[in-house]
């Protein structure tokens, strides 16, 4: 009987551990040294494409994730600049209930039906950049693999990035 449990529960473990959902991808330069960094500074890209109110949020999960490890500095004394930008995704959805009909007689058969109307969603996908200020070059990058929607309320998006950033910069700097 006790055998039996452990099965089930390694069974259950190894199911759990199959739904784990990676958070980022990550690219970064291997032989650049980041052993001399000390402080960084915040910076809003060019690159934005996506306009919300998230910015705030994003910045308040960077330097909660970065705290103890390095210091916010002014972005001319900074080592390293962190750029942050929500990149637009647009993305068809044409999920819904459809309705068909068919009569059919003998061999032969005629059938019609609808499909549900596509809709375009529109959502952002997190990326950050780290910049190394000595040689103005891009050293280390993550993006999300969740996409904010909008139809997320401002508790489930600070909530979503908050998870996001925290994973994001757990693997800076690379190991």
């Amino acid at each position: 009987m006790s055998r039996l449990i452990l099965v089930t529960i390694s069974l259950f473990c190894m199911l759990l551990g199959g739904c784990a959902q990676k958070l980022a991808n990550y690219d970064y330069n291997p032989g650049f040294n980041y052993a001399s960094y000390q402080g960084y500074a915040l910076q809003q890209s060019e690159k934005q494409t996506y306009q919300s109110l998230d910015g705030s949020r994003i910045e308040q999960a960077i330097q909660k994730a970065l705290a103890g490890r390095y210091s916010q500095v002014e972005q001319g004394a900074a080592d390293f600049l962190v750029a942050y930008y929500l990149q637009a995704e647009r993305k068809i959805d044409n999920s819904g209930v459809s309705f068909g009909f068919g009569v059919s007689g003998g061999n032969m058969g005629v059938g019609v039906s609808t499909g549900p109307k596509a809709k375009e969603k529109t959502e952002g996908k997190l990326i950050l950049e780290v910049v190394d200020t000595q040689s103005n070059q891009l050293v280390w990058t993550a993006k999300a693999t969740r996409n904010l929607l909008d139809s997320m309320n401002p508790s489930q998006r600070e909530y979503l990035i908050q998870d996001l950033v925290q994973e994001m910069l757990a693997n800076f700097p690379p190991q």
